[in-house]
């Protein structure tokens, strides 16, 4: 299942714990299978590899509708939930219907956040480049680790408050890159949709660990349409730009969405964290290749320049992670 970036294990207690996510787009994966990542097969291989070029095409995708990116966001996750609803009903009525109202209010908060997440991220890739927007929304593991030490008084560990200095520095690049080039907007609204991400990963983790993956996202990702609903009427009145915009709303549905995380949520069980974790370093990789064959759109000197920064900071984390699951860092 899906949230669009970076990974984070979440705590104890079965059956749904552990969550990676994507471009911001939470991938919820039984603890069990996190933990029994062993050694690489070769369907886990091919099932990161392909995952990898599915999330990769999600900034690509925005990039091809003309429609507003709060009307986008708002029917990409409509579709999400659409997607989701048939496997929640069959398999998972019992979890549906245990659902307390204390229940719903915590999945409305959670929902509320994911919100914030998609209205500035999906702003972002149509403010600054795709490069520079998927790299900074993919800093959101190293937010989750912030949030979890500074408000939860979670401990972290040496390498990754390194990571988390190495990744600054990356990011302080990337902005000063763009200071007279009109894309930091875009820029401040990418690092903003890490952060929405990072406590839309935190403010779940007690609801992941009650309840089935189909059941929690589809009850997260209702909620967050119903508060894009608003937004979305409010900069277009519903309408798409172009008759095209559907098929691209649905795309985004399927390809990055379902396709890209359901495979990632396979290869957790086939191979190593770590080895799924730093893959997705591949997905802005593989949307700014794409923005420059379809869009002749390249990164700055300045991108190139903080990006290793960023990447090594991720993986330091990333590892960190890896190495912590028991207890898990976030």
């Amino acid at each position: 299942m899906q949230a669009e970036k970076g990974a984070s294990a979440t705590g104890h207690g079965p059956p749904y714990p552990a969550q990676m996510a994507i471009s911001g787009e939470p991938v919820i994966v039984p603890q069990e299978n996190a933990k029994a990542a062993g050694p690489s097969g070769g369907t886990g291989k091919l099932a990161v590899a392909i995952a990898v070029m599915a999330v990769g095409t999600s900034a690509i995708l925005i990039m091809k509708t003309q429609t507003g990116p709060l009307t986008t966001a708002f029917y990409r996750l409509l579709f999400t939930t659409l997607l989701v609803l048939p496997w929640a009903l069959i398999y998972e009525r019992k979890a549906l219907g245990s659902l307390t109202p204390a229940d719903l209010l915590r999945l409305a908060g959670v929902g509320l956040v994911l919100a914030a997440h998609f209205s500035l991220w999906i702003t972002s890739v149509k403010l600054t480049t795709v490069a520079n927007s998927v790299v900074l929304v993919t800093t959101h593991p190293l937010m989750v680790a912030a949030i979890s030490a500074v408000f939860l008084r979670e401990s972290t560990a040496r390498t990754a408050l390194f990571g988390g200095v190495l990744a600054g520095m990356g990011v302080a690049v990337m902005f000063a890159g763009d200071l007279g080039g009109g894309g930091l907007a875009g820029d401040v609204l990418a690092l903003g949709g890490a952060v929405a991400a990072g406590i839309y990963i935190v403010a779940g983790r007690s609801e992941r660990r009650k309840l089935p993956t189909g059941t929690y996202c589809l009850v997260v990702y209702g909620f967050t349409t119903l508060f894009l609903l608003p937004l979305a009427y409010g900069e277009t009145r519903l309408a798409p730009a172009a008759g095209m915009d559907w098929g691209w709303f649905l795309a985004m549905a399927i390809v990055p969405g379902i396709l890209g995380h359901t495979l990632y949520n396979y290869a957790l069980g086939h191979v190593p964290a770590f080895v799924v974790s730093t893959s997705l370093l591949g997905e802005p990789v593989i949307s700014s290749l794409l923005a420059a064959l379809l869009f002749a759109q390249y990164p700055s000197q300045w991108a190139l320049a903080g990006i290793p920064f960023i990447f090594i900071g991720i993986i330091l984390a990333a590892r960190t992670s890896s190495r912590q699951e028991n207890p898990p860092p976030s």
